[in-house]
Formats: structure tokens, C-alpha cells, sequence
């Protein structure tokens, strides 16, 4: 039996379906990134990045659960909340076009909000979620 795939065409699937949502990707002026976004970028601007995982084995296929910090950074907290909504709504139940898998669900099941200080001494509010997503794959 040939080894499982990993979380790359999941996150890859993630990315494409954030980022065919136009109204949202030309509102982040400062794009979406992985982990931490470049001190350079402007606001608003997106960040994701794996928060957990589990696999789930059965005879003939596998389900991942991985769950993704999703958040929007900005200096205006009304316009973070604001994308943040069309983030949820763009994700909630979304298939993800995953290759070789099946998207079972994609969930919002966390609320994230905090606020920070940035190298520039501007307040910045994150503003997101945690999104399980089930993806079965057949062994």
C-alpha cells in the first residue's frame, strides 16, 4: 500500500479557494501569507497556518482533520471584522477541490480576536478562526 498524502494538496486546496474569492483578495492590500506576513506589507492582510491535525484510519481510507488558524490583520477593526465575515462565508461548507481527496467538511469551529502592537506602534486587531477541515482519502 503506497503511503498517504500529507497536508499539501489541503492547504493548496484551502489557498486556491481563499484566493478565488475576488472581492476578498483585492480588499487584503497586503495579501495572504503563510505564517507571518513580511513587516513590509500594508493593512489589511491575511494569515494562515496549520493550528493542529489528526488522522483518522479505517480499512480502505483515511480521514485528516487538520484544523487552520485563519485570520485578518488590520487597523481598523470594523473592516478586520468585516473580512473575516467573508472569509467564514467563503470557507463554510466549501469544497475545496482537493486533489485525490474528498472535502467532507469545512467548518468554522473556533473564534480568534486579539490585538497587537506593531513594529510601527500602530494598533492592529487579528481577526479569524479556527477552520476544521475533514478530507477523506481512499488507501
Amino acid at each position: 500500500m503506497a503511503a498517504p498524502q500529507n497536508l499539501t494538496p489541503i492547504i493548496r486546496g484551502l489557498v486556491r479557494t481563499l484566493k478565488a474569492n475576488t472581492s476578498l483578495k483585492d480588499a487584503l492590500a497586503g495579501g495572504m501569507w503563510e505564517g507571518v506576513a513580511p513587516l513590509s506589507q500594508p493593512y489589511p492582510l491575511l494569515t494562515y497556518g496549520l493550528q493542529y491535525g489528526s488522522d483518522k484510519w479505517f480499512h480502505d481510507s483515511l480521514l485528516k482533520r487538520p484544523g487552520y488558524n485563519i485570520a485578518v490583520w488590520d487597523t481598523d477593526l470594523g473592516q478586520a471584522r468585516n473580512l473575516d465575515q467573508l472569509v467564514l462565508e467563503t470557507l463554510w461548507d466549501a469544497d475545496l477541490g482537493i486533489d485525490q481527496q474528498s472535502t467532507v467538511l469545512c467548518r468554522r469551529v473556533m473564534d480568534l480576536s486579539s490585538t497587537h502592537v506593531d513594529g510601527s506602534g500602530d494598533t492592529v486587531f487579528q481577526v479569524g478562526g479556527i477552520y476544521e477541515i475533514w478530507a477523506d482519502q481512499d488507501l
